[in-house]
């Protein structure tokens, strides 16, 4: 697909994307990876015997969206919670060994660090593959005193930076206090807000962006529309239910649909087809697309423009194993050099 602006025009925002300062709002979990190679079937019982060979972790969720959007050259700042434990320590080392700003990390003493962590093994005649997972969730909501000390956070942070990206990735930072006060937050200090939710997003009201998919879509709007709306109705439905300015809808293999509450009622959305040829790996496609398009939409490009190059982030970041990091470097290549 032909670029909506000049070539050059687009790179030379790609090279100022330096200039912009983002704070990642969110749930900040640690991604762990054990390694091992089954070596038997234990005696004790019917369960594989594994070898210990590696262990590796990364931030994951909202830290890996900070890591996505600062890998592109931008200027980062957070505001989470993260227990005061030993996977609190890794996270918040591992984004400042980034250039990322820990500061608005909110320690709880109550709270242990959230964690996916997954069990993988190999034999010699197959690959690697996920046998079991470890996760650490929270054991209860948000306590009153840590969301208010995240808010004074938000607060602190949102005169110094020109948006805020929210990510919500198991409704529990995200209250509904935080999502009530962030549009008030953002207007007062002109900061751009953007933001998605895996099961929540009919929560989140008054943002200048959303980007879900199509299923985190329908199950927000199914009590608007039939149950076979069309995209169109999908995203206008979301629109609508939250007083959002645009949407962009991501629709995995059929690309993407950008809405905006400016365009006429019924009109067809802008499409976006997927520029992906190679698909290895689909982790990390969103946070590509999300990091691509809040940077894209702060340099003055119109959606159609910032979504575009979000789809050529994706499409770098699926073609590789595990979760990539789109730099700014891989993506000027990519729009410089289209096959």
């Amino acid at each position: 697909m032909k670029a909506p602006i000049p070539i050059d025009e687009i790179l030379r925002s790609i090279e100022g994307f330096s200039s912009h300062h983002v704070l990642v709002v969110g749930d900040f979990f640690v991604d762990e990876y054990v390694e091992g190679e089954m070596v038997e079937i234990s005696k004790e019982g019917p369960i594989p015997v594994v070898q210990f060979r590696s262990k590796t972790a990364t931030p994951g969720a909202a830290g890996n969206l900070a890591s996505s959007i600062r890998a592109l050259g931008a200027r980062v700042s957070i505001a989470g919670v993260v227990g005061d434990d030993p996977n609190g320590k890794l996270l918040l080392n591992a984004l400042k060994d980034q250039g990322i700003d820990t500061s608005g990390a909110v320690i709880d003493e109550t709270f242990d660090t959230l964690t996916y962590g997954k069990i993988r093994a190999w034999v010699e005649s197959a690959p690697s593959r996920e046998i079991l997972r470890l996760d650490v969730f929270p054991r209860g909501p948000l306590s009153e005193k840590t969301e208010t000390r995240v808010l004074e956070e938000i607060r602190r942070q949102a005169s110094d930076v020109d948006a805020i990206i929210v990510l919500d990735q198991i409704g529990h930072l995200i209250t509904k206090r935080i999502l009530d006060e962030l549009p008030e937050i953002a207007k007062k200090h002109d900061v751009y807000l953007q933001g998605s939710s895996r099961d929540h997003l009919r929560d989140l009201h008054d943002f200048d962006l959303v980007i879900p998919n199509d299923q985190e879509t329908i199950g927000a709007v199914s009590d608007q529309v039939g149950e076979n709306a069309s995209i169109t109705e999908l995203g206008e439905a979301l629109l609508k239910r939250g007083n959002h300015r645009a949407a962009l809808l991501t629709l995995g293999p059929e690309g993407m649909a950008a809405f905006e509450a400016d365009r006429n009622p019924g009109d067809d959305p802008t499409r976006l087809p997927t520029v992906a040829e190679d698909v290895v790996d689909v982790t990390g496609a969103g946070d590509a697309v999300s990091s691509t398009t809040i940077l894209g939409m702060l340099s003055s490009w119109n959606l159609k423009t910032a979504a575009w190059c979000a789809s050529h982030s994706a499409a770098i970041a699926i073609a590789q194993v595990g979760t990539h990091h789109v730099s700014r470097a891989e993506l000027e290549e990519v729009i410089r050099s289209p096959s």
